[in-house]
């Protein structure tokens, strides 16, 4: 029974110790195209209320719901958006919204935004 014991406690310690040289291991050479990196990003939902559009710089503020998901209150902030549409265009200060953003880095990319009736 002891070896027995001792073989479970190196084959776990072997494993523990694999994991741990992989995990330090360099990833920088891994070849990854933009399309994975986006795939990989969390597409997170919020509603709000829309509080300026800045269309020259791209930037719309809303004043949004707390955020569950990803543990924001609620908060006012600018949102960055790269398609000027037609959605965008018809988009109003205090036009209550339902929208979608990922989060690149410290800028919140808007990915949809629609009016919602009151």
């Amino acid at each position: 029974m002891h070896q027995s014991m001792k073989a479970v406690f190196f084959g776990i310690l072997s494993l523990v110790m694999a994991q741990a040289a992989q995990a330090g291991e360099s990833h920088q050479d891994m070849q990854m195209s933009h399309g994975e990196m986006k795939a990989e990003q969390q597409v997170i939902s919020a509603t709000g209320i829309v509080k300026d559009i800045d269309f020259q710089n791209k930037k719309i503020t809303i004043a949004h719901e707390a955020i569950p998901a990803i543990g924001w209150p609620a908060m006012t902030m600018r949102f960055t958006f790269t398609t000027q549409d037609n959605g965008i265009n018809a988009l109003k200060s205090g036009n209550k919204v339902n929208f979608s953003f990922v989060q690149q880095g410290n800028i919140s990319l808007l990915q949809d935004i629609q009016v919602t009736q009151s």
